[in-house]
Parts: structure tokens; sequence; C-alpha cells
């Protein structure tokens, strides 16, 4: 939701605007403690480092060749200036003045800091930053899975750098009006909106602000993620049809998982901006509901809880779904050190070269079945059964060939009878009187019989 000091309806609310509301004050002070307050200030430590990291790992030379990298570099960044913003004017402001909100004290020192520092037009920006900035890596995608041979032309490091100067700049234009719109009131110690926001603040929350911060972007998310998902599922079914692990099918699968990652990425994002969008319709619908409905407070509670919570975790949905992400990870860590990196490596070394003798002595073993068969020679022998005196050329023959004396059982190549060439000819004239003392006539499919010699 759109963040406004000046209003209940902002995620950090005055006390001094509460403290008339028929609801439990007790009750969404206590609630903003835990959730803004403690869960808040963990997640987003957790959520700077996490940023940080994946800020290291994706500038690394391996990883920043690619568009998708260079938006995901971006989207860290936003991410952890948004925590920034939100731990000093969310979890520290109630983790301090808890106490001084429950005993209707006048505003403390920290607060009134907070008052006095654009906190407003900042958060703003960095928000529709992050919005537009995921909207542009969804675009990068798609046209990754759906043009991949002409995605490397359109999709150069220029081109996206460019548009993610772009995404700023119209951040910040968009956000100049929350710039002039407030003023701090020292007499009451407050914000409130000057006599030009108070002319278009209700144009620009209700019919730009809606707009261009939620409907126009989260729509065209979900149908840019729609056609993205169709053609995983495509591309899963390819998968699956190749045979054999080749480097266009390596190179698919590698897609298939950065694919895989901004996708879930992009839906978590979707699903932490709801809570916000149903907040805004609503106060657009009734501008009494933030001072009115306990409901709406509490939600306006989890739904900035939401948006910490995303920001804070896709470090882990990058190391989940990003398999190159998570390898250059575990190297990045191991270079952080050394010693261990040197043990690393020589237990790779050693795995390698083992690998290497088994393949090797499977190849030793494969050139040795190989040469037995080829140092054997094969002599295919057509023996009409209605003229047996045809072996005796074959006979002579075969008596002028080197033989090979081996123990080893000889397997035919064919169906036929085997003569080991050390006895052939004797086997041979064996066959030929079997042949000339047969009474039976020939069968008509066999007049011919087939005799393999192996020497």
């Amino acid at each position: 939701m759109e963040h406004n000091s000046t209003e209940n309806s902002s995620f950090i609310s005055n006390t001094t605007q509460i403290i008339d509301i028929d609801y439990s004050i007790d009750y969404i002070l206590l609630f903003r403690l835990v959730v803004w307050g403690y869960i808040g200030m963990v997640l987003s430590i957790f959520g700077i480092v996490g940023n940080i990291i994946t800020i290291l790992v994706l500038i690394l030379p391996s990883m920043r060749t690619t568009s998708t990298n260079i938006y995901l570099t971006a989207i860290s960044c936003s991410n952890i200036l948004f925590l920034l913003i939100f731990i000093p004017t969310y979890s520290m402001r109630y983790l301090l003045g808890y106490s001084v909100y429950m005993s209707n004290q006048p505003p403390f020192a920290f607060e009134i800091l907070l008052l006095r520092l654009p906190t407003t037009p900042v958060y703003n920006t960095i928000v529709l930053s992050m919005i537009y900035l995921t909207l542009a890596l969804s675009i990068d995608r798609l046209i990754s899975v759906k043009f991949p041979l002409e995605s490397k032309h359109i999709l150069t490091k220029r081109r996206t750098l460019i548009a993610i100067l772009c995404v700023y700049l119209f951040s910040i234009l968009y956000c100049i009006p929350y710039w002039v719109e407030q003023a701090y009131d020292p007499k009451d110690k407050v914000c409130r909106l000057t006599k030009f926001g108070q002319k278009i603040h209700k144009y620009t929350r209700i019919y730009v602000y809606i707009p261009v911060v939620y409907v126009v972007p989260l729509l065209t998310l979900a149908c840019v993620n729609t056609n993205i998902i169709k053609n995983l599922i495509k591309k899963k079914r390819r998968k699956q049809s190749l045979v054999g692990k080749t480097i266009a099918a390596r190179k698919k699968t590698a897609d298939y998982h950065i694919t895989l990652m901004l996708v879930a990425v992009v839906i978590a994002f979707v699903l932490s901006q709801l809570p916000l969008l149903v907040l805004n319709v609503w106060f657009a619908i009734d501008h009494q509901a933030p001072t009115k409905s306990l409901k709406f407070q509490t939600l306006n509670s989890v739904g900035v809880l939401l948006l910490v919570l995303n920001t804070s975790t896709n470090f882990l949905l990058y190391c989940c779904f990003g398999q190159k992400f998570r390898q250059t990870l575990i190297e990045f860590i191991l270079n952080l050190f050394p010693n261990h990196m040197k043990t690393m490596q020589r237990k790779r070394s050693s795995l390698k070269q083992n690998q290497l003798s088994i393949e090797a002595h499977q190849q030793r073993v494969s050139r040795s079945s190989s040469t037995v068969t080829n140092d054997s020679k094969m002599i295919r022998i057509k023996v009409d059964d209605l003229n047996p005196n045809a072996l005796n050329g074959s006979s002579s023959q075969l008596d002028q060939i080197p033989m090979r004396k081996s123990d080893e059982q000889l397997r035919p190549l064919l169906p036929s009878p085997i003569l080991n060439s050390p006895n052939s000819t004797k086997q041979l004239s064996s066959i030929k009187n079997s042949l000339s003392t047969d009474s039976h006539q020939p069968s008509p499919l066999n007049t011919q019989q087939i005799l393999t010699i192996k020497i």
C-alpha cells in the first residue's frame, strides 16, 4: 500500500491519529510490534545479507553475462534499499516507541526525525522500481523462451542497462508529487497534506496510483508468466523425449531451471502484492475504512510483512531453483576459505582421476574385446546340399591360412554351424561325408547351408 505519513491508511499511522478510533488500539499496537517490530526486523536483516550475497554472486564474471542476471542484480539492489527504509520507519519505530504509544505520550525524538525525512517519496519510488523491474525481468525471460535464437541479439547487455535506467527514471518522475504533497508541521509535530497535496491526493491515489502501481503491472505479469509456464510445459515434454545428454540438451535443461526459478520469483512477488492491492481498492471505495475497521489495519500489517518476506527470501528461491546460481555460490564461499578450497580441489582432483581411471579401464576392456573379434577372421561358405563336393576347394583354402589356437568358446555371428580353424579340414570332411550319405531330400527352404569358420 502507498506509504503516507499523514493518514491512518498508511503503513505507519501516527499514534496521535488513532487515539479516538473505536477499535482496540492495544491490539493493533501489539500486533504491529510483533509483526513489524520483531518478525520484520529479523526478516530485514536476513534479507539484507541474502541480497548482498546475491549481488556478489551475480556480478562474478561467469554470471554477469546474461540479461537475466543483470535484472536480478538491479532487483536485489532495490530490495536492499526497501529493507533499509523499512527498518527505521517500521521496525525500529515500534520497537522503540511501543511504550510511548501505549501511554499516549507525544511523539518521541526518533519519530520526529522520521517525520522530517522524506521517507514517503523515497519509499514509493523504491517499491515502484521493484514492481517494474520484476515486470521487465518477466518480459526478458518470455523473449528468451519464445525466441531462443534471436534473444541473444535482442537482449544485449546495453539494452538491459538502458531498460533498468528507464525503470528507475520512471519511478522517480512518477513519485515527484509525493515530494510536494506533504509537509512537516512543527507545531503539532506531524506531517500534513499541503494545499497542493489536498488537491491532487484523491486523483493520484484513485486514478493514477492503483492502475500504475498495481492493475497494469500485475495483469501484465499474469499474462506474461502464463505464456512462460505454457512454454515450460512444452520444453519439459521435449526434454523427456530427448535421448542422451548432448550439449544442446544440457543447455535446454539449464534454461529450463532458470525460467522455473524466475517464474517462482514472480509468483511470490505477485502474491505479496495482492493484500496491498485489496487495501488500496478498499480505501478508494471507503475513505473511512482505516479509522473504523480493525480488519483493515490487520490486513495492512500483514500486507507489509508479506512484502518484506518477499524481498528477504528471493535469495532462498535463487538457491532452490537456480542450479548455476547454487554452484557459483558454493565456489564463491569456498574461495573465501583458501585452505578449505585447496582441500576440496584435491578431493575433486582425486575423484576426477578415479573417474578417468575407470573410464580408461572400460575403454581398454572394450578395445580388448574388439581386438579379439577383429583378430578372428570369419569365413562363410555356402554349401549346396545337392553338391557336397563344393567343400573340397574350401578345405584346401583353409589349409593355407595360418591358424590361431584358442580355447575360447566362439559365438557365431549368424545362427549357423561354426568351425574352429585348427580342425576345420577334418570338420569339413565330416560334413561332406554326412551330406553325401544323407538319403533325405533337401527342404525347399534349406537348399543351402551356411558354415561360419572362425580363425
